[in-house]
């Protein structure tokens, strides 16, 4: 089941990129907004930003085994 959603999430990733450039640009404030698909690789880049510093800051964080004893 998990292995079902990951794919349907990749997909449904990789199809976001796509529709971007079909959806019409309107009020663009922004010269990036003029972009299209700028927000979907915005969010994903942000997204793998925050879970690899997570991931450091969790490598610093960690505690020995026998840390209480």
């Amino acid at each position: 089941m998990q292995e079902m959603l990951k794919r349907l999430f990749v997909v449904l990733v990789l199809l976001s990129v796509p529709a971007g450039l079909f959806i019409k640009q309107e009020h663009a404030v922004f010269l990036w907004h003029k972009i299209p698909s700028i927000e979907a690789a915005f969010g994903a880049l942000g997204a793998c930003l925050l879970i690899g510093a997570t991931r450091i800051l969790a490598s610093f964080t960690r505690k020995r085994e026998g840390f209480y004893d």
